[in-house]
């Protein structure tokens, strides 16, 4: 395990490669589903805050590490309101569309509705199963995308829009995965996605009722700056940073009566009566939420296109 001092002296930005330290005091969060004590740094350079060690735990996903799995397992998340940006951009456009971290496959079901050609990837076997029985997608598949790159290679297949919501922020590699991105895509392909919004609305209190933004689940932490500086440094063009991301009143009433169910399994015996109480104060509760969200909202959608040829000068070379 590494050492504070080992920390100090070694880390550099999984962004820009800056030298990076903890501060002070150091920031640690020791995660539940493997063990592992985290550390988080901050990139004055360019803005990103980031967990160290920078290694992805892949059980964390079919293990349901994180809540929010059980949702995706059971086929019954609604659609993610992060990914709704996207469709106004794709008025007129047809071609192969490339969805990475597809999950249950509810943005490739959107595409594929106004023409697209709807392909998948996701390391998460549960979620794609229930993206072929929930929508028929038989191009949504289990694959790391390192052997996903190097079939389509193999093939000369490239696509026409590449997105990936709620992704980058889970990379232990951010730099080596947008490459990946880019080579995927053909000359002028829209790449688009969402991360979570650091700097959100009660942001610290989400990450005590949950561990869905600590490692090993999340290991980027985005503001819009970090992440266009991360986007352009990889050579996209015209990228475009947004916050999205606000509920409306009544699914945040939903979702404090869901957390509050799951939450009230692990509480004591004698406490588990104050649940009703809790949910008899809900619609009150939920004002602050609705109104805090509309001023610092949940996530941020981002997009950019791949150079054309002609512009490819000063675009990082892809890895092997």
């Amino acid at each position: 395990m590494q050492t504070k001092k080992s920390i100090e002296s070694s880390t550099h930005c999984a962004a820009c490669s800056n030298p990076v330290r903890p501060g002070t005091p150091a920031k640690r969060h020791h995660a539940r589903h493997n063990g592992e004590t985290y550390t988080l740094c901050h990139c004055q350079n360019c803005d990103l805050q980031f967990w160290w060690p920078l290694k992805a735990d892949p059980s964390v996903y079919e293990d349901e590490g994180f809540e929010a799995y059980e949702d995706y397992h059971s086929g019954a998340r609604p659609f993610p309101r992060w990914a709704e940006p996207l469709f106004p951009l794709l008025s007129g456009k047809r071609g192969a569309a490339l969805d990475i971290g597809c999950g249950d496959g509810a943005v490739l079901h959107r595409l594929a509705a106004i023409g697209f050609e709807a392909n998948g990837i996701d390391l998460d076997r549960k979620s794609i199963q229930v993206a072929h029985r929930k929508f028929g997608l038989d191009k949504a598949v289990v694959a790391a995308l390192d052997d996903y790159v190097a079939g389509c290679r193999a093939s000369d297949t490239h696509f026409d829009i590449i997105t990936f919501f709620e992704v980058l922020e889970h990379q232990d590699a951010p730099r080596e995965f947008l490459s990946q991105v880019i080579v995927l895509g053909k000359p002028g392909s829209l790449v688009a996605g969402s991360v979570p919004n650091r700097n959100r609305f009660l942001a610290r209190l989400d990450r005590k009722l949950s561990d869905g933004d600590l490692p090993p689940h999340h290991f980027l932490w985005f503001s819009p700056r970090s992440l266009k500086s991360l986007l352009e440094s990889m050579g996209l063009r015209d990228v475009s940073v947004v916050e999205i991301g606000a509920l409306p009143y009544r699914q945040i009433l939903g979702k404090l009566g869901v957390v509050t169910s799951r939450k009230a399994r692990r509480w004591p015996r004698l406490m588990r009566p104050l649940a009703p109480v809790l949910k008899a104060l809900f619609p009150l509760a939920a004002v602050v939420p609705w109104l805090g969200m509309r001023l610092a909202p949940s996530h941020l959608f981002f997009k950019g296109r791949i150079p054309e040829m002609g512009e490819r000068q000063g675009v990082p070379s892809s890895p092997d």
